[in-house]
């Protein structure tokens, strides 16, 4: 059983993620249009989802080995922030060069967010029913972000593609806020 720090901790980090589930819902089809656009064509389309991926599997092994040691708020604060930027920053480039540098820079906050999710929603459930616990959880966002899918195509066709990645930042910027409430253990 969890104690109240630990099931509140839970419940804001279930409360961000359902956030950032509808956000990334909301762009998720788009994105690989708006990528492809930028890249000049498929066959780099495929090289710049290639960057990512390399560098996603480069900072998942540090960020598990670091985040032990400093906590793992610090690195969801500070990925959620860039990924704000760069969210943004794809509306703004139109070059191939500055795309494969968004790539990578979205590969590294990737990796580094997926394994410190994984490891704070360890540190964040009970042993005991644990299973339960991250199951309720990722439902939750899995639902949040079937409902910014769901919305992605209307939006997009009302506002357009930028404006979704706009909003995009700015709800990531908002909901990191909550973040700072939650309350580690130190290391």
């Amino acid at each position: 059983m969890l104690n109240q720090s630990g099931t509140r901790n839970l419940v804001i980090f279930t409360i961000v993620s359902s956030l950032w589930g509808v956000v990334f819902g909301l762009i998720g089809p788009f994105y690989v249009v708006h990528v492809e656009k930028l890249s000049g064509g498929m066959e780099k389309l495929g090289i710049a989802f290639s960057i990512m991926i390399i560098c996603q599997s480069a900072a998942s092994y540090l960020a598990g080995r670091f985040s032990d040691r400093l906590g793992r708020r610090p690195f969801l604060l500070l990925t959620a922030y860039i990924d704000a930027i760069v969210l943004f920053l794809y509306t703004v480039i139109h070059d191939t060069a500055c795309l494969y540098m968004l790539q990578a820079l979205l590969g590294i906050t990737n990796g580094v967010s997926e394994t410190i999710s994984v490891s704070l929603l360890a540190d964040l459930t009970s042993k005991s029913g644990r299973g339960k616990e991250i199951g309720r959880f990722r439902a939750l966002v899995s639902l949040t972000s079937a409902m910014g899918l769901a919305l992605s195509g209307y939006m997009a066709k009302s506002y357009g593609i930028n404006f979704l990645f706009y909003m995009a930042s700015f709800i990531v910027v908002l909901s990191t806020a909550l973040l700072f409430l939650i309350k580690e253990k130190k290391r």
